[in-house]
């Protein structure tokens, strides 16, 4: 894969064992997450994806991605500005993680016009942001502005990562086959990964059926619901899965 040096810097794949170590360790919201996340991997927009054969056809999901991927930084500069002294440990992993994001919309919107998606920068700022991104986005603020450190973890790294990581393993093979691939896309696939891996490491462990935890397993579910709301809405589906807390849906959206 071929990323450039700063990324290398910022993003190492993560040790199995550790990972192992880290699952096993948070089962009670691992096993929850990546029951959801599977069930989101499977649903229609990867089937947009999947019939795409233009980068043109990526235009409505890359305009909004866009502001998404422009507000990810920023609300984690929110997270480390607002850390509590009793809590510096955490400042390196937030300040990695928004160092490692900041020009990441840049990369899209150079790859945006060079493919004419756009025909100027001054395009991208007309877009309107959907309700479905305002909200995903929203989360983000509100869970910084709270500083509850294990629901940011769980909701963002675990949560909302592992999404997007899998939202990256679809997109950037795709955009390769139709001759539009681009670092923006490969580098989120072991970037993302290995945020929603490392996080775990700083959620305290909980009884799993504590009050604490059910609140922390359902703002991460929630999170996933609200990325599964914005991608649909990319593509003008109207679909909203909910999730069970041990991450199976509710009821099946109408297709």
């Amino acid at each position: 894969m071929q990323v450039g040096n700063r990324e290398l810097a910022i993003y190492q794949n993560a040790d199995f064992t550790k990972i192992s170590e880290l699952e096993a360790r948070h089962e009670w919201i691992v096993a929850p997450i990546f029951r959801a996340s599977a069930l989101v991997s499977k649903m229609p927009f990867y089937d947009h994806i999947s019939r795409m054969r233009s980068p043109m056809e990526f235009k409505p999901i890359a305009t909004q991605l866009y502001f998404h991927s422009a507000t990810f930084p920023k609300v984690m500069g929110l997270m480390l500005g607002l850390t509590p002294i009793s809590e510096n440990y955490m400042m390196p992993f937030y300040a990695k993680h928004a160092f490692g994001e900041a020009d990441h919309h840049q990369m899209l919107l150079r790859w945006m016009l060079r493919h004419k998606i756009i025909a100027s920068p001054d395009e991208i700022d007309a877009t309107i942001i959907g309700l479905e991104t305002n909200a995903c986005i929203n989360l983000a603020y509100r869970l910084a502005a709270e500083q509850d450190r294990d629901k940011w973890l769980a909701a963002i790294n675990s949560g909302i990562e592992r999404c997007s990581n899998d939202f990256f393993k679809a997109v950037a093979p795709k955009m390769r086959e139709i001759g539009a691939g681009d670092a923006y896309f490969d580098i989120h696939v072991e970037a993302d990964e290995h945020h929603s891996i490392m996080g775990l490491d700083f959620i305290q462990v909980q009884d799993p059926s504590s009050v604490r935890a059910r609140h922390i397993l359902a703002k991460a579910l929630e999170g996933i619901a609200l990325w599964a709301d914005m991608i649909h809405s990319w593509i003008g589906v109207d679909y909203h899965p909910r999730f069970n807390l041990d991450g199976s849906l509710i009821s099946s959206p109408p297709h």
